[in-house]
């Protein structure tokens, strides 16, 4: 009942503490050893009170330990529970598993009964299979012929028992004592719970009349009657074996009106009436020791803990402020080559006085610059735990690690902010006190404005003015002034995020001896220097900050030096003039000047008490900045525009190419044929291939040395051009291929490199025609009245082509045929076609050709021929058409066959002639 209360009245203080004391727990975990040790040692007074103003409780513990604590194992019995003990001496604290033998209530005891009232209660009792043999295991049955599960069911389940239960026993009865106990628990004198042993006050108040039976009878119904007024246990008790089971349930009697019981509720407060029993006549009973432990136990912990955590805050804090895990060794970090090599590493670093959070030393320390320059040295970078950090160094020649330079070194490491360049540590010892910041790769805000080759527009330029006020007013929340604000001390990181740099630790650069400043480095500090301070060495304030961050805004909107070169009016240096801002739709222009230059106005304002906090810049920078997106997004878009910007450019450029390519295949194909410079372009090897049957071609110009002498060389080029342009024109219209022209020789196959049977022959004698023809009417450009004669020859037979060379490659026709077909042509007249007796069988044999026998001509190297003429086209001709593929071709001449054979007859004989066999095609 007393944690019911507690339960009831307190769940709140159990539920903070748990939360409380895990989390207590976790934090002690960490610093156990050393909190002993700060407790031990800072206040071992406040433990010496608490041992002596709680005596009286650890005593209780005590107690409770040694003599409630085993009362732990105590089992309260329920209505739905049964519990087991051994047949001999059982009690609180030696309950056995009862191994699958179950009970159950049928028909529960009532919840109120009057004194003397008659009830009927019914219980079950049954046993699992696996009872049996864990009976036989533990030897739960005493008859002596059980050895196995199965002997144990046979048993319980058919072994008859006596008729009385009083001769009942373990050895003839499987359940040898069954009935219900009853405990009213008002009776008992000590607090305890009632089990199947006798109560301890030695006497069992009833029972009912115990019976005995098998296991088969599942359910045990027995008559109660309860006479003591008040709450009473009533148990369903059993025996098996040496085992015994309990089964309780708990009814609360009311005496039976008229029959002089004491009647709780009467308001008289009787001698049989307890304040636990009858609370409304006696009273609330008072508060127990146990009680009022469990009730003063939980709130002096909870003190405990508060004055604990306390101590633990307190020196979390000393722990910080003397850690000096932040110092490092300057030998561990190493010399970063890589960064110099980078546009990254150029940040800019003034030799001022502690102006910058890096300088330049190792093998860049030597650069001097000339005075008045404006050129800055390149920052110090080094590799300190596996990553790029930037070093400033501290000029001095003794340093000491004081109470206040350690508070400000707390004070940064607590700082954190996307705007911030994170403080890592520093190194202490002389020569090498340094300071140690996050390293940004992009430079100073200086450099990058400044920088005419990276473009910004002013979406980039409002994230800068964005992040610096975001940085400057983390600071100022934490009541840090930077006090050095300035373009170089904001730097950029890979991701062009604006951070600032060079804020805090001013004793941990006092004694940084600094070379004396250039001209340049005092126009620009005092441009930075608020005017309320040119008179007077007053400390950084917040406002001055203000006023150094309107320079910035000048810088980022002009991206010009704030300090012209050609400044000569120091006085009036720390405000030069505001920029001239136009509105356009440009991305070079501001795109609200006139709430830029108000916010200019506003921050370097005489007064100090009129310039805005960073908060309040922060919101109007928010305001007027019409890109609120990160230049990381803006990249991003930019890079999309240009994309797009890059398709359209590569499409354009795909469609010249195409247009290109097709004018390249024009011009190739023009030089070699399309077969064999498509092969030539696929990279396959060409060899030279064999054509068994083809017709060549062979013109020139009559009288062309004497024409070239009697003209100029460009009158000859063009000439030949307008010529072989015609002759070009012409071709076109057959199945030809060009070869080459070479001067006024003009040279074309066909049936090379495509093979087309037997109308090669007739291909070329039909183009030989139009040559010819069109010579007759052609006018040389420089000479019109001059006639033009051109002598042609063509010829039949097998040849050999290929391509010769890498360089000009160049397709030409190899054998005797060629040789043949030139021989035709030099041998020819002026305006007439010779053709030899291969290529006129060739004619005659598809029809529809004029051709007149020339006779018997000595031809060099050939010695003696007959030749033809090829005068034109018959006009009377009706032919079918005629298969490339095809052997022969069938003719309609004037002439009879008769006349034909007699013709080849006579002509067998002579030199050149070519017989039916060549005719056909291999």
């Amino acid at each position: 009942m007393i944690i019911v209360v507690l339960l009831f009245y307190y769940w709140w203080i159990i539920v903070v503490l748990l939360l409380y004391y895990c989390f207590i727990i976790v934090l002690l975990l960490v610093d156990y050893c050393c909190i002993i040790v700060v407790l031990l040692f800072y206040y071992w007074w406040i433990i010496v009170i608490l041992l002596l103003y709680y005596w009286w409780i650890i005593v209780v513990l005590l107690v409770c330990v040694c003599c409630v604590a085993p009362a732990g194992c105590w089992h309260d019995l329920d209505n739905s529970e049964y519990d087991c003990w051994p047949l001999d001496k059982p009690n609180e604290y030696n309950m056995i598993d009862c191994g699958g033998l179950e009970m159950a209530w049928v028909v529960r005891p009532p919840e109120t009964v009057k004194t003397g009232e008659v009830f009927s209660v019914t219980y079950s009792v049954t046993a699992t299979d696996s009872f049996y043999h864990w009976a036989v295991e533990n030897h739960i049955f005493t008859h002596s012929s059980i050895a196995n599960a199965e002997a144990a069911r046979t048993f319980c389940e058919h072994h008859d028992c006596p008729a009385n239960w009083k001769d009942a026993d373990g050895e003839n009865c499987c359940i040898h004592h069954a009935n219900i106990h009853s405990c009213p628990l008002g009776y008992m004198t000590s607090e305890s719970i009632c089990g199947p042993w006798i109560p301890d006050d030695g006497r069992i108040f009833t029972h009912t009349i115990s019976t005995s039976g098998k296991m088969t009878q599942t359910n045990w119904t027995a008559k109660v009657v309860l006479v003591h007024a008040g709450l009473t246990s009533l148990i369903a008790h059993i025996r098996v074996g040496r085992m015994q089971v309990a089964l309780e349930a708990k009814s609360t009697v009311h005496p039976a009106v008229g029959l002089g019981i004491v009647l709780c509720g009467d308001g008289v407060c009787e001698e049989a009436e307890l304040c636990s029993t009858c609370s409304a006549d006696c009273g609330e009973c008072p508060m127990s020791p146990t009680t009022k432990l469990a009730i003063g136990l939980p709130l002096s912990l909870l003190c405990l803990c508060f004055i604990l955590t306390a101590v633990w805050l307190r020196y979390q804090k000393q722990k910080l402020l003397w850690d000096e895990s932040w110092i490092i060794d300057f030998a561990t970090i190493k010399q970063d080559q890589e960064a110099h090599m980078t546009m990254g590493s150029m940040m800019s670093v003034p030799v001022g006085n502690s102006d910058s959070n890096t300088s330049c030393v190792t093998a860049l320390s030597s650069y001097t610059g000339q005075p008045g320059t404006r050129k800055t040295p390149f920052t110090c970078t080094g590799i300190y735990d596996g990553r790029t950090v930037a070093i400033k160094r501290i000029q001095t020649k003794t340093f000491s690690l004081s109470k206040t330079i350690r508070q400000e070194v707390k004070q940064v490491r607590e700082l954190d902010h996307p705007n911030l360049c994170k403080f890592i540590g520093g190194c202490v010892e002389v020569p090498n006190v340094a300071i140690v910041t996050e390293y940004c790769p992009k430079g100073s805000l200086n450099d990058v404005l400044l920088n005419e080759e990276i473009p910004l527009n002013w979406g980039f330029r409002f994230s800068f003015a964005t992040d610096i006020a975001r940085g400057v007013s983390y600071l100022h929340q934490h009541k840090i002034c930077h006090g050095r604000l300035k373009s170089l001390n904001c730097v950029l990181d890979d991701r062009w995020v604006c951070k600032i740099t060079d804020y805090g630790l001013r004793m941990y650069r006092t004694d940084d001896r600094a070379e004396p400043l250039s001209t340049y480095q005092q126009r620009l500090l005092e441009v930075y220097m608020p005017p309320e301070f040119h008179n007077s060495n007053m400390e950084p304030t917040l406002a001055g900050d203000v006023f150094s961050y309107s320079i910035i805004l000048l810088e980022i909107a002009t991206r010009s030096d704030p300090v012209p070169a050609e400044e000569s009016n120091l006085e009036s240096a720390w405000c030069p003039p505001l920029p001239e801002l136009i509105s356009s739709k440009a991305d070079n222009t501001c795109p609200c000047p006139a709430d830029y230059v108000e916010l200019i106005r506003r921050c370097r304002s005489h007064n100090p008490t009129h310039r805005p906090t960073f908060e309040q810049i922060k919101k109007f920078v928010h305001r007027i900045n019409p890109i609120k997106v990160s230049p990381v997004d803006m990249m991003m878009s930019l890079m999309e525009k240009y994309s797009k910007h890059l398709e359209v450019l590569v499409a354009e450029r795909t469609q010249d190419l195409m247009h290109e390519k097709q004018r390249t295949d024009r011009l190739l194909y023009s030089m070699l044929p399309k077969q064999v410079a498509d092969d030539l372009r696929q990279g396959k090897p060409l060899q030279a291939q064999s054509y068994v049957s083809a017709t060549i071609f062979f013109s020139d110009i009559v009288g062309f040395t004497q024409l070239s002498s009697s003209s100029t060389p460009y009158q000859v080029v063009d000439f030949l051009n307008k010529l072989y342009t015609t002759f070009d024109d012409i071709i076109d219209n057959y199945d030809v291929y060009k070869v080459e022209t070479i001067g006024d020789a003009y040279m074309v196959v066909s049936g090379v490199p495509l093979e087309n049977g037997i109308l090669h022959a007739s291909e070329i004698a039909s183009m030989a025609l139009d040559l010819v023809g069109v010579c007759r009417t052609f006018r040389i450009p420089h000479k019109p009245n001059m006639q033009l004669q051109i002598r042609a020859g063509i010829h039949s037979g097998p040849v050999v082509a290929g391509v010769v060379g890498t360089k000009m490659p160049r397709y030409c026709l190899f054998g005797d045929t060629v040789n043949t077909a030139s021989r035709m042509e030099s041998t020819s007249l002026a305006l007439k076609i010779q053709c030899s007796s291969s290529a006129f069988y060739l004619l005659e044999e598809i029809g529809g050709y004029v051709l007149e026998c020339r006779g018997m001509l000595q031809v060099k190297g050939k010695g003696d021929m007959v030749t033809y003429w090829l005068v034109g086209k018959k006009t009377s001709l009706v032919s079918k058409d005629v298969s490339p593929d095809a052997k022969t071709t069938k003719h309609i001449t004037t002439e009879t066959e008769a006349e034909s054979e007699k013709e080849r007859d006579l002509y067998s004989s002579m030199p050149g002639f070519l017989n039916d066999d060549l005719l056909d095609p291999a």
